[in-house]
């Protein structure tokens, strides 16, 4: 695999990363006061951590990072590391303003994570989207053209703006058992997006 830089590729990676998600209701339930409970109660949740894998594949290119996501409210903090890339990526964002850092690189910033993928590769990402689909949760703001719920009657298979999501499985949580993702697939066209996640936390260490 080639070593990889700061590019697009890394870019779409902030896709999974927007630190603005609304804590909104869908405008009507989607399968059963069972999902309302199961969504509000992912909804209260402001501080977590997300510990896993992401794989991205794209036309002649791809690469795998392990990662370690962590939200405190409205902030993110990522990093990002392994065959990826030569080194350590950190992202850091708050609400309008989005910082991506590699070794060796100087800084990359802009008010949103859409403005730096525009501005670094020309693609639009569903930001937006992305950030509410890794919880398991359709985007309350948009369109749901198919809903296909998995037998616990949570999201097994969803498509918004184009995108098509997957989930291959939850996980039982130490948070009173709340099944969060462990297996999202996001799929566009040609751009595949995969992120494993072994283990959710909701009481996230402070970041060094």
């Amino acid at each position: 695999m080639r070593v990889f830089q700061t590019s697009w590729l890394q870019l779409i990676f902030i896709a999974l990363v927007l630190s603005g998600c609304a804590h909104q209701a869908p405008k009507a339930p989607l399968i059963s006061q069972d999902w309302a409970n199961h969504k509000a109660q992912v909804d209260a949740i402001d501080n977590w951590q997300a510990i896993g894998k992401l794989a991205v594949k794209v036309p002649n290119d791809g690469g795998n990072a392990s990662l370690k996501w962590q939200q405190i409210g409205r902030a993110y903090h990522i990093d990002l590391s392994g065959p990826f890339g030569s080194g350590k990526l950190t992202i850091d964002g708050q609400p309008n303003s989005v910082t991506l850092t590699e070794a060796d690189q100087p800084p990359k910033t802009a008010k949103t994570a859409e403005e730096l993928i525009r501005k670094n590769s020309g693609w639009n990402i569903p930001v937006t989207q992305l950030a509410f689909w890794v919880r398991g949760l359709p985007d309350p703001n948009s369109k749901v053209t198919h809903f296909t719920p998995n037998a616990q009657g949570l999201i097994g298979e969803l498509e918004q703006l184009g995108w098509k999501v997957t989930y291959g499985d939850y996980l039982a949580t130490s948070k009173d058992g709340l099944a969060m993702p462990g297996r999202i697939v996001a799929e566009y066209k040609d751009v595949r997006l995969t992120l494993a996640v072994r283990e959710w936390l909701f009481e996230p260490e402070t970041k060094n």
